[in-house]
């Protein structure tokens, strides 16, 4: 687990120990940090499945010397290293998951594939709740259509944590900076570039999220669905995230003031990086004093023909914080680290069995991955065009 002491890797790792066959290696450049947290793991656990180990993102051959006796690597790492570690899991000969490489990266993980194949290894690129989740709800809804006009990507949140922090990311700084400033890309017959911040729309939700304003963000489902779906005549492909409103407008007005800039300033006091700063000065804020109270929901809406009829199929599931392994964890940071720990866990037992660089609507078995949500109170319903005009309730899967 590369990042492994990081939020969303020790949820990751937390998950993965849950299956007693299971050993986990914590590799992170703070070698200190990664120490401490498999040392409380295994006093809590009474175990000793789980252990520190040091790592460079950046160097390639100390990666592959530490991913040389592993069965998967989980890459929880900045999206932008993904090929890095990428090259390292095929030189160490072992799986790869990760979490999302923001389409653009993504773009180059899927230039791999022939190698992965080569190999005979598996990299499911994307695959933590958007992308991820994501896109095997899309792949379930689309299952009985005879074509797909189109699929549409809404996951809205509201945070209700009390904190004194004045601006608590539900998730890496840097990647929300980059989904605040980087163009969005939508598919319409072809992949087209929009303005950041476009394509507001507001989505009713439901409760306790409700209704919040969606923008396009640049997500990696936009990329993969419309490849994976071509033979079915899709048309259109969009990703829209609302994000909790004051949250929202805060980042904007960061975004605004240049701390999204990956180019240095040159002061009196030397040269920065406004994006380093922001994320350095966010991290000396204390964690927040009470548990985590937020609320995630996470839609997708796939039209197209049905027994030759026009047709909607949404697939729905809300996630709330909950209490687990006796601590707090978050919606983000659950729904996010549970799905690529199931696709790990896959992987190793060879339930997952085609190689190359794959993702996750074409990898994971959909069932399979639902039943594990299940498992871990994640649950997945399924509305159509009837339960839509006569509002039925849901019904699970």
């Amino acid at each position: 687990m590369i990042g492994g002491a990081g939020a969303m890797g020790h949820v990751v790792v937390r998950d993965l120990l849950d299956n007693p066959q299971i050993e986990v290696v914590i590799a992170d450049y703070d070698r200190d940090k990664a120490d401490a947290l498999a040392d409380t793991l295994n006093s809590k656990l009474k175990t000793t499945r789980v252990r520190g180990d040091f790592t460079d993102i950046t160097n390639k051959p100390v990666m592959v010397k530490g991913l040389k006796n592993a069965a998967c690597v989980i890459n929880s790492t900045p999206y932008y290293h993904n090929v890095n570690v990428m090259e390292a899991a095929l030189e160490a000969g072992c799986h790869y998951v990760d979490l999302g490489g923001l389409f653009h990266v993504s773009k180059e993980q899927l230039k791999l594939h022939d190698r992965f194949v080569e190999k005979g290894l598996t990299a499911v690129i994307g695959m933590g709740a958007a992308p991820g989740m994501t896109n095997i709800m899309a792949a379930k809804a689309q299952e009985n259509m005879e074509s797909v006009e189109s699929i549409d990507i809404y996951v809205g949140s509201i945070d209700n944590t009390k904190s004194s922090h004045p601006f608590l990311p539900p998730y890496s700084i840097e990647t929300l900076i980059d989904e605040y400033t980087m163009p969005p890309m939508v598919f319409d017959g072809d992949y087209k570039e929009m303005p950041p911040l476009s394509g507001a729309v507001i989505v009713d939700f439901p409760e306790p999220v409700g209704k919040q304003e969606a923008i396009y963000t640049l997500h990696s489902e936009v990329l993969t669905l419309p490849q994976t779906y071509m033979d079915k005549g899709i048309k259109s492909c969009t990703f829209r995230l609302g994000l909790p409103l004051e949250f929202h407008e805060k980042i904007k007005f960061l975004m605004s003031l240049g701390f999204g800039s990956r180019e240095k300033l040159s002061t009196k006091e030397g040269d920065f990086t406004p994006r380093k700063i922001l994320a350095a000065m966010l991290s000396n804020f204390p964690t927040p004093e009470s548990e985590p109270d937020d609320c995630e929901v996470v839609r997708v809406d796939v039209r197209g023909l049905m027994d030759g009829k026009p047709t909607l199929c949404r697939l729905e599931t809300t996630v709330s914080s909950v209490r687990r392994w006796h601590e707090g964890i978050s919606c983000g940071a659950l729904d996010t680290g549970v799905p690529p720990s199931i696709v790990a866990q896959m992987l190793v037992a060879e339930e997952i069995i085609s190689s190359g660089v794959l993702a996750p609507e074409v990898a994971v078995p959909a069932g399979a991955f639902f039943a594990e949500l299940a498992r871990r109170d994640i649950h997945m319903k399924r509305i159509t065009q009837e339960d839509l005009s006569e509002s039925k309730v849901l019904q699970p899967l």
